[in-house]
């Protein structure tokens, strides 16, 4: 008899191990569904009337030729923004 509840109890502890790992990994994988959905804006009209990831922001052809320094300052200032 007491050898049973030793497995019964046994038993319900690996139930409330794999339960709670189960929960651990839902709330990962909702803390990464709202982070991608904040990264990455969805929906007609985000964007004029595209969806999805916004375009990369690249230096102009006129931009181009400015001095190196220039350029880099340029590209640091889009990345800020």
């Amino acid at each position: 008899m007491l050898v049973q509840r030793l497995e019964q109890y046994r038993n319900e502890t690996k139930q409330r191990k794999r339960l709670d790992e189960t929960k651990r990994k839902v709330e990962v994988l909702r803390k990464q569904l709202r982070e991608r959905k904040n990264k990455m804006p969805m929906g007609k009209g985000t964007y004029g009337t595209t969806k999805g990831r916004p375009p990369k922001k690249k230096m102009t052809a006129k931009q181009k030729t400015l001095p190196a320094a220039l350029q880099k300052k340029i590209m640091a200032s889009k990345k800020k923004k």
